[in-house]
């Protein structure tokens, strides 16, 4: 049921950004066909999942502030669109966990490391998030997202129509480095990213 709850919301949402949209996608060729990938994306709206989800070539598990799962029917369908929650403000062991075990299954899972909506620049990353990339010892993907902010900033109640454009890069290997090193490299190529689509 789960997988074509996915599927279907994904379709209607691909052809809502591409009428409404001009919905773009730049590099998905970079993309690894299988095996464990994480996507680490810029997050500046509500937007930014729907957009991502529909970019990317394979399905994708999101990592979710908890309170979205506080309503019993919005949690269900997130459930259902792969999304799982994460207790901010602390060490969320359980969301952690359920990382790693949908890597090793092979599976592709998306971490917006800023751990908040920015307000249209990309802003400091969670250090937790940073150890996870480095211990997790699987391709990452940077994502760079453009227009979801002009589109639907926080404060706004309803997306305008603006064009949106996701570009990925090749794969990244971050098994070693500082974190304070990994945070950089991560944040130079998703601004590279972002001024690429821009």
């Amino acid at each position: 049921m789960g997988r074509v709850i996915y599927y279907l919301s994904k379709a209607i949402a691909l052809f809502l950004l591409l009428v409404f949209f001009r919905f773009r996608v730049r590099g998905r060729e970079h993309f690894p066909r299988s095996g464990p990938c994480l996507i680490v994306a810029n997050h500046s709206s509500y937007l930014d999942p729907i957009v991502v989800g529909c970019a990317c070539p394979r399905r994708v598990y999101f990592v979710a502030k908890e309170e979205l799962f506080r309503n019993p029917v919005a949690a269900f369908f997130l459930r259902q669109l792969g999304a799982f929650p994460l207790r901010r403000g602390e060490k969320d062991v359980s969301a952690i966990k359920r990382v790693l075990s949908l890597l090793r299954e092979g599976k592709v899972v998306c971490l917006f490391p800023e751990g908040t909506r920015n307000q249209g620049e990309v802003s400091d990353f969670k250090p937790g998030v940073v150890k996870l990339l480095i211990k997790a010892g699987v391709p990452v993907v940077v994502a760079g997202i453009r227009g979801t902010f002009e589109s639907f900033p926080r404060g706004r109640s309803f997306p305008k129509p603006f064009p949106i454009t996701v570009a990925f890069s090749p794969p990244l290997f971050l098994t070693s480095g500082e974190p304070e090193a990994v945070e950089n490299e991560v944040k130079s190529k998703m601004k590279e990213l972002i001024q690429i689509v821009s």
